[in-house]
């Protein structure tokens, strides 16, 4: 018998409020950052004043949401030790009888996919800003970033911060030989990026 999925629906608000404080009464549910996810719920969520990212996934059978969860918090752990800067962090874990979530660090500033993206893939200086932002996390041992402009945050002071890190894997937690797949992939997207913007200057 399969699992019925009870994940609330996109913009039931009174629900996904529920929700966090189910979670953690201290925490205030504001919106809803992703109410096209299907695997788990991206919230904007408040703790005395501070805004924070709460990712929160239905626990379950499927073995694939269970992964696909598990990659992004081995990721932060890794950053966390590395101590790595333009990546949010991760501020606290949770699991109860029914969910299972992590907080994170707020990252102020204009989501790239609220820009003109065709655009902002042919400006050499967002390139290098991407490319800087990969070998940093490669050099820790994370890779397979699987760019989308939705995952990053452009600060006001023009700086990139990844904040999705939910397909990256660790060298640790995969094995060399396919971090090192995925680092390849990762730098052959970042030298196409490259490659076009020169062909359109």
């Amino acid at each position: 018998m399969s699992e019925v999925d009870e994940t609330p629906v996109a913009n039931d608000d009174d629900m996904l409020s529920a929700l966090v404080t189910s979670i953690d009464p201290a925490l205030s549910y504001l919106r809803d950052l992703h109410p096209a996810g299907t695997t788990c719920r991206t919230l904007l969520v408040e703790d005395e004043g501070a805004r924070h990212l709460l990712k929160v996934r239905r626990l379950s059978q499927n073995l694939w949401d269970d992964s696909y969860f598990h990659l992004e918090i081995h990721a932060l752990r890794r950053e966390e030790e590395r101590k790595l800067s333009n990546i949010t962090q991760l501020v606290h874990e949770y699991v109860n009888d029914t969910h299972h979530a992590i907080l994170k660090s707020y990252a102020e500033g204009t989501p790239a996919n609220t820009l003109d993206h065709a655009a902002l893939l042919l400006n050499p200086d967002f390139i290098a800003k991407l490319d800087a932002l990969y070998l940093k996390l490669h050099l820790a041992g994370v890779a397979k970033v699987n760019y989308l402009p939705r995952k990053l945050v452009i600060a006001d002071d023009g700086e990139l911060i990844l904040v999705d890190l939910s397909t990256c894997v660790v060298n640790t937690e995969v094995g060399v030989l396919r971090f090192v797949q995925e680092m390849r992939a990762d730098s052959r997207f970042v030298t196409q990026l490259e490659k076009k913007a020169k062909r359109a200057a």
